[in-house]
């Protein structure tokens, strides 16, 4: 009967991690999943080199607005559920997509955000939902990730 139970806490446990789709960069080193890692998997959205890009020609465009939809969209989110940042707080970000746009990594920089431990884990946690439900509003043949800073305020 103990065997059964561990094992039953063990499979949620997994289940859990695996659900988790946001999460600060050093979290995410710690538990193996790298930047260098990821970037070996999902090519760039959109690059300095055209040719390396996902999204070329007007494609580029759908691609910058369904992103920044993305990020209003993510605003919208966290502040129908109460969350206020207090002050603007620019975050370094890299999104993880799969071809279909669904969110498959969400990893971010808070060192410089200023944010209490609590903080942080509330945010960190709604990110988590918002991120397992958004689907961005652009598609493409092959996995892709976008990078950049982002400012992010009430």
């Amino acid at each position: 009967m103990k065997v059964v139970i561990l094992g039953i806490l063990f499979f949620a446990s997994i289940t859990v991690s695996a659900q988790q789709r946001a999460a600060t960069f050093q979290a995410a080193a710690k538990s193996g999943l790298t930047v260098y890692l990821l970037n070996k998997q999902y090519s760039n959205a959109l690059d300095n080199d055209s040719n390396k890009s996902v999204f070329k020609g007007n494609a580029q465009k759908k691609f910058y607005n369904a992103y920044v939809a993305l990020l209003a969209d993510m605003g919208t989110y966290l502040h129908a559920n109460g969350f206020t940042w207090g002050k603007p707080i620019r975050v370094v970000h890299r999104i993880y997509f799969e071809g279909d746009g669904t969110i498959d990594h969400y990893l971010l920089n808070l060192d410089a955000a200023g944010m209490d431990a609590a903080k942080q884990a509330r945010f960190l946690k709604l990110l988590n939902q918002f991120a397992a439900n958004y689907k961005l509003r652009i598609t493409a043949d092959k996995k892709f990730a976008q990078c950049g800073p982002a400012i992010y305020q009430d």
